[in-house]
């Protein structure tokens, strides 16, 4: 039987899901996030933290509030042989892991990313990359207090983080929208006369999304246009009906029209 720890009842997608929708890595703020609200997450757990396994990115949960939780086996419960501490650092590792694969994901094997100092030190501690960090204890409060200490403002580290992961699901969300949107409209026009001119189009907008997402990651800044004021070319003027006439005269209020009576039709008529 599968369990959700530290789930509350709101709307979530699993980090694995979440990455393949957006096509693009974890920014660093947003691993950053992530890792402060996981460890957040499992130090509220208490004695349930002995059912946590972190086994890939599957197994961690976003939520639409912002926080996180952990999918597991109930028969994984009590897996883990050791006390509190050994168990955090295991745990610890697991995440370390699953951050710096999302950090990864989609970009080249033979390509290595560059990662910012405080990043790279606090990802290095957690899974014990060097012989100083493999002797250092390393606790989730440890975990937590680096995140914190990061920010100008540590007190507002819990509001940061969660607003952070809270706009990560808010994008997932709004482009799971437009693809559903995007799909339905292809279907409607499946059968139709265009469909070998429209569908094209839809397909190359759902690639189109995510690349201007990701440029826009990258640190891309859309600039205003700048140059001489464009001005427009006159209308040229073209042959108007009878009828376009006749209204424009009424519009225009160039002729006054009488009023007829409905006897007065009748008797002309007649």
């Amino acid at each position: 039987m599968e369990l959700l720890l530290g789930e509350v009842m709101l709307p979530r997608v699993s980090l694995a899901e979440l990455l393949w929708c957006l096509e693009h890595a974890l920014s660093e703020e947003q691993a950053w996030a992530l890792c402060f609200q996981c460890c957040c997450r499992m130090r509220q757990l208490g004695p349930s933290l002995h059912a946590v396994v972190i086994k890939g990115s599957g197994s961690v949960f976003l939520h639409a509030d912002g926080t996180a939780s952990f999918k597991v086996h109930q028969k994984s419960a009590g897996s883990y042989v050791g006390n509190t501490q050994q168990l955090e650092e295991k745990l610890l590792e697991y995440l370390g892991v699953v951050i710096y694969e999302a950090l990864d994901w989609g970009i080249d094997s033979q390509v290595e990313r560059e990662l910012s100092e405080p990043l790279e030190k606090l990802l290095s501690l957690m899974l014990k990359l060097d012989n100083e960090a493999m002797k250092l204890v390393v606790t989730l409060q440890d975990v937590i207090k680096i995140c914190e200490d990061r920010l100008p403002r540590p007190s507002e580290a819990a509001s940061h983080y969660k607003g952070t992961c809270r706009s990560l699901f808010t994008e997932y969300m709004e482009l799971q929208k437009l693809l559903s949107i995007i799909q339905t409209s292809k279907e409607v026009f499946q059968h139709q006369p265009l469909a070998l001119l429209i569908l094209p189009l839809y397909a190359y907008l759902e690639e189109l999304w995510p690349a201007v997402i990701r440029e826009l990651q990258s640190g891309v800044r859309l600039h205003k246009a700048l140059g001489p004021p464009r001005h427009r070319a006159p209308l040229q003027e073209r042959a108007y009906s009878p009828y376009e006439m006749l209204a424009d005269d009424i519009r225009q209020k160039r002729y006054t029209l009488r009023k007829v009576s409905h006897c007065a039709r009748w008797t002309s008529l007649k």
